[in-house]
């Protein structure tokens, strides 16, 4: 994967994860758009990396119109800077921490379960849905005449589940059951 003069587009890019991918990338000769909600991390962010490797469009995953018009600030920004999308990496996720059954029996919210899902599951492929057309109309690169890279952040709570995460990924719930009770 080419990084160097290449722009990578992040969610949750301000915190995490998201913010290490993000300074690697800079580190390696690439340009980055933070998406994010927390505004005050993502300029700190910025200011660290510098204005002209790092642009902060803030973005609420769970919006398909705030996923839009960050992509649209993005690509707008990478015509300016000349540096075309060479990734995306979807890294905004959240947890809601509760076992499957509390302590009095009573079963966890589906509102936090369907917000964490939202987050994790829905905001991930929309991101990254709204970035792939502009990805493929690229310049390829290298040999393979690579267009993009595209990386889902995940838990590790996904294979290894904990007790309290029953709103973690399916898998962890169903893998360790035991856990989770």
């Amino acid at each position: 994967m080419k990084v160097e003069g290449r722009t990578f587009v992040i969610s949750g890019g301000a915190s995490g994860l998201g913010r290490a991918c993000a300074q690697d990338i800079c580190r390696r000769g690439g340009y980055v758009a933070i998406l994010d909600m927390n505004a005050e991390l993502a300029e700190e962010l910025v200011k660290e990396i510098g204005e002209e490797k790092s642009k902060f469009f803030e973005t609420d995953v769970l919006e398909t119109e705030s996923i839009a018009a960050a992509v649209k600030g993005a690509l707008a920004w990478s015509k300016e800077t000349g540096k075309e999308i060479g990734g995306v990496i979807a890294g905004a996720g959240v947890s809601s921490p509760a076992k499957i059954l509390d302590r009095d029996g009573n079963p966890f919210s589906l509102d936090d379960f369907e917000f964490v899902m939202n987050v994790n599951v829905r905001g991930t492929i929309d991101l990254v849905r709204q970035c792939l057309p502009h990805m493929a109309k690229t310049t390829p690169v290298g040999e393979d005449g690579e267009r993009g890279i595209v990386i889902m952040v995940a838990s590790s709570a996904a294979f290894d589940g904990q007790p309290g995460q029953g709103n973690s990924p399916l898998s962890s719930v169903l893998e360790n059951i035991d856990n989770v009770l």
